[in-house]
């Protein structure tokens, strides 16, 4: 990808960065790498350490768990989230069943990045408790 301007669009697709504004955008596309992976790479394995989440680009990429497809990533779409935030190890395997471009954000870089930018955390706050909410929905827990 070429200019910061083509990541800036990528990223506010993403629904972890839907309530940020475009100049703090900019912030983060500053530190997203482009990353290429030819058919059949291996992005992460399950029970890898969490640094980083990417965004499918163009390509495919399929979910595995112990060795069942679980799902398909969507264009647009960002996966290693929640290890992303968390650290903890990788619970899924991702591989591309074609050549694929996507963006790396290492989530060193971004930690350093929001320690002064408080537009980047109050968007992040706000989807996490979205997501925290959906999950509560879906499995019926009452808190």
């Amino acid at each position: 990808m070429d200019t910061t301007i083509e990541k800036v669009i990528h990223l506010q697709r993403i629904e972890m960065f839907a309530d940020i504004p475009s100049e703090q955008m900019a912030h983060v596309a500053g530190i997203a790498r482009d990353v290429h992976f030819e058919k059949g790479d291996v992005i992460f394995s399950e029970g890898d350490s969490s640094d980083a989440l990417y965004i499918l680009i163009d390509g495919d990429v399929k979910v595995t768990r112990e060795n069942k497809m679980t799902r398909r990533i969507d264009k647009d779409e960002a996966f290693g989230i929640w290890g992303f935030f968390d650290r903890g190890p990788r619970l899924f395997t991702t591989e591309t069943l074609e050549d694929s471009y996507l963006l790396k954000i290492d989530s060193a870089d971004f930690f350093d990045l929001i320690e002064d930018r408080v537009h980047l955390s109050r968007g992040l706050i706000k989807y996490l408790v979205s997501k925290i909410r959906q999950l509560i929905e879906e499995t019926d827990i009452l808190v």
